[in-house]
């Protein structure tokens, strides 16, 4: 899922507010890339082997620009609400 632009703001602004100095666990650097993905899905169906959308954990992901190590962060905590997943159409056999 991508972030919409008034969401990265607000995240930029979150991070900025509350981890301003915050440095890389694995390398030490201070730079971080905002990654536009935003939920991690947890479950599958081995039925059918497909994801259980509703079942996901939302988050927001930043990157180390010098080693790509990915911290987490909960977006409820920035006020942020990711959009809700397509809802599938769901059929019947006698339609």
């Amino acid at each position: 899922m991508k972030l919409k632009e008034d969401d990265k703001a607000i995240v930029q602004k979150w991070l900025q507010d509350r981890c301003g100095n915050m440095r890389c666990h694995a390398c030490g650097n201070g730079q971080w890339n905002l990654l536009d993905i935003s939920t991690l899905q947890i479950g599958i169906d081995l039925h059918t082997t497909r994801f259980f959308y509703h079942g996901g954990i939302p988050f927001i992901s930043i990157s180390c620009v010098n080693c790509g190590y990915v911290m987490q962060f909960n977006p409820a905590v920035m006020g942020i609400k990711p959009d809700e997943p397509a809802k599938e159409e769901i059929t019947t056999e006698n339609e």
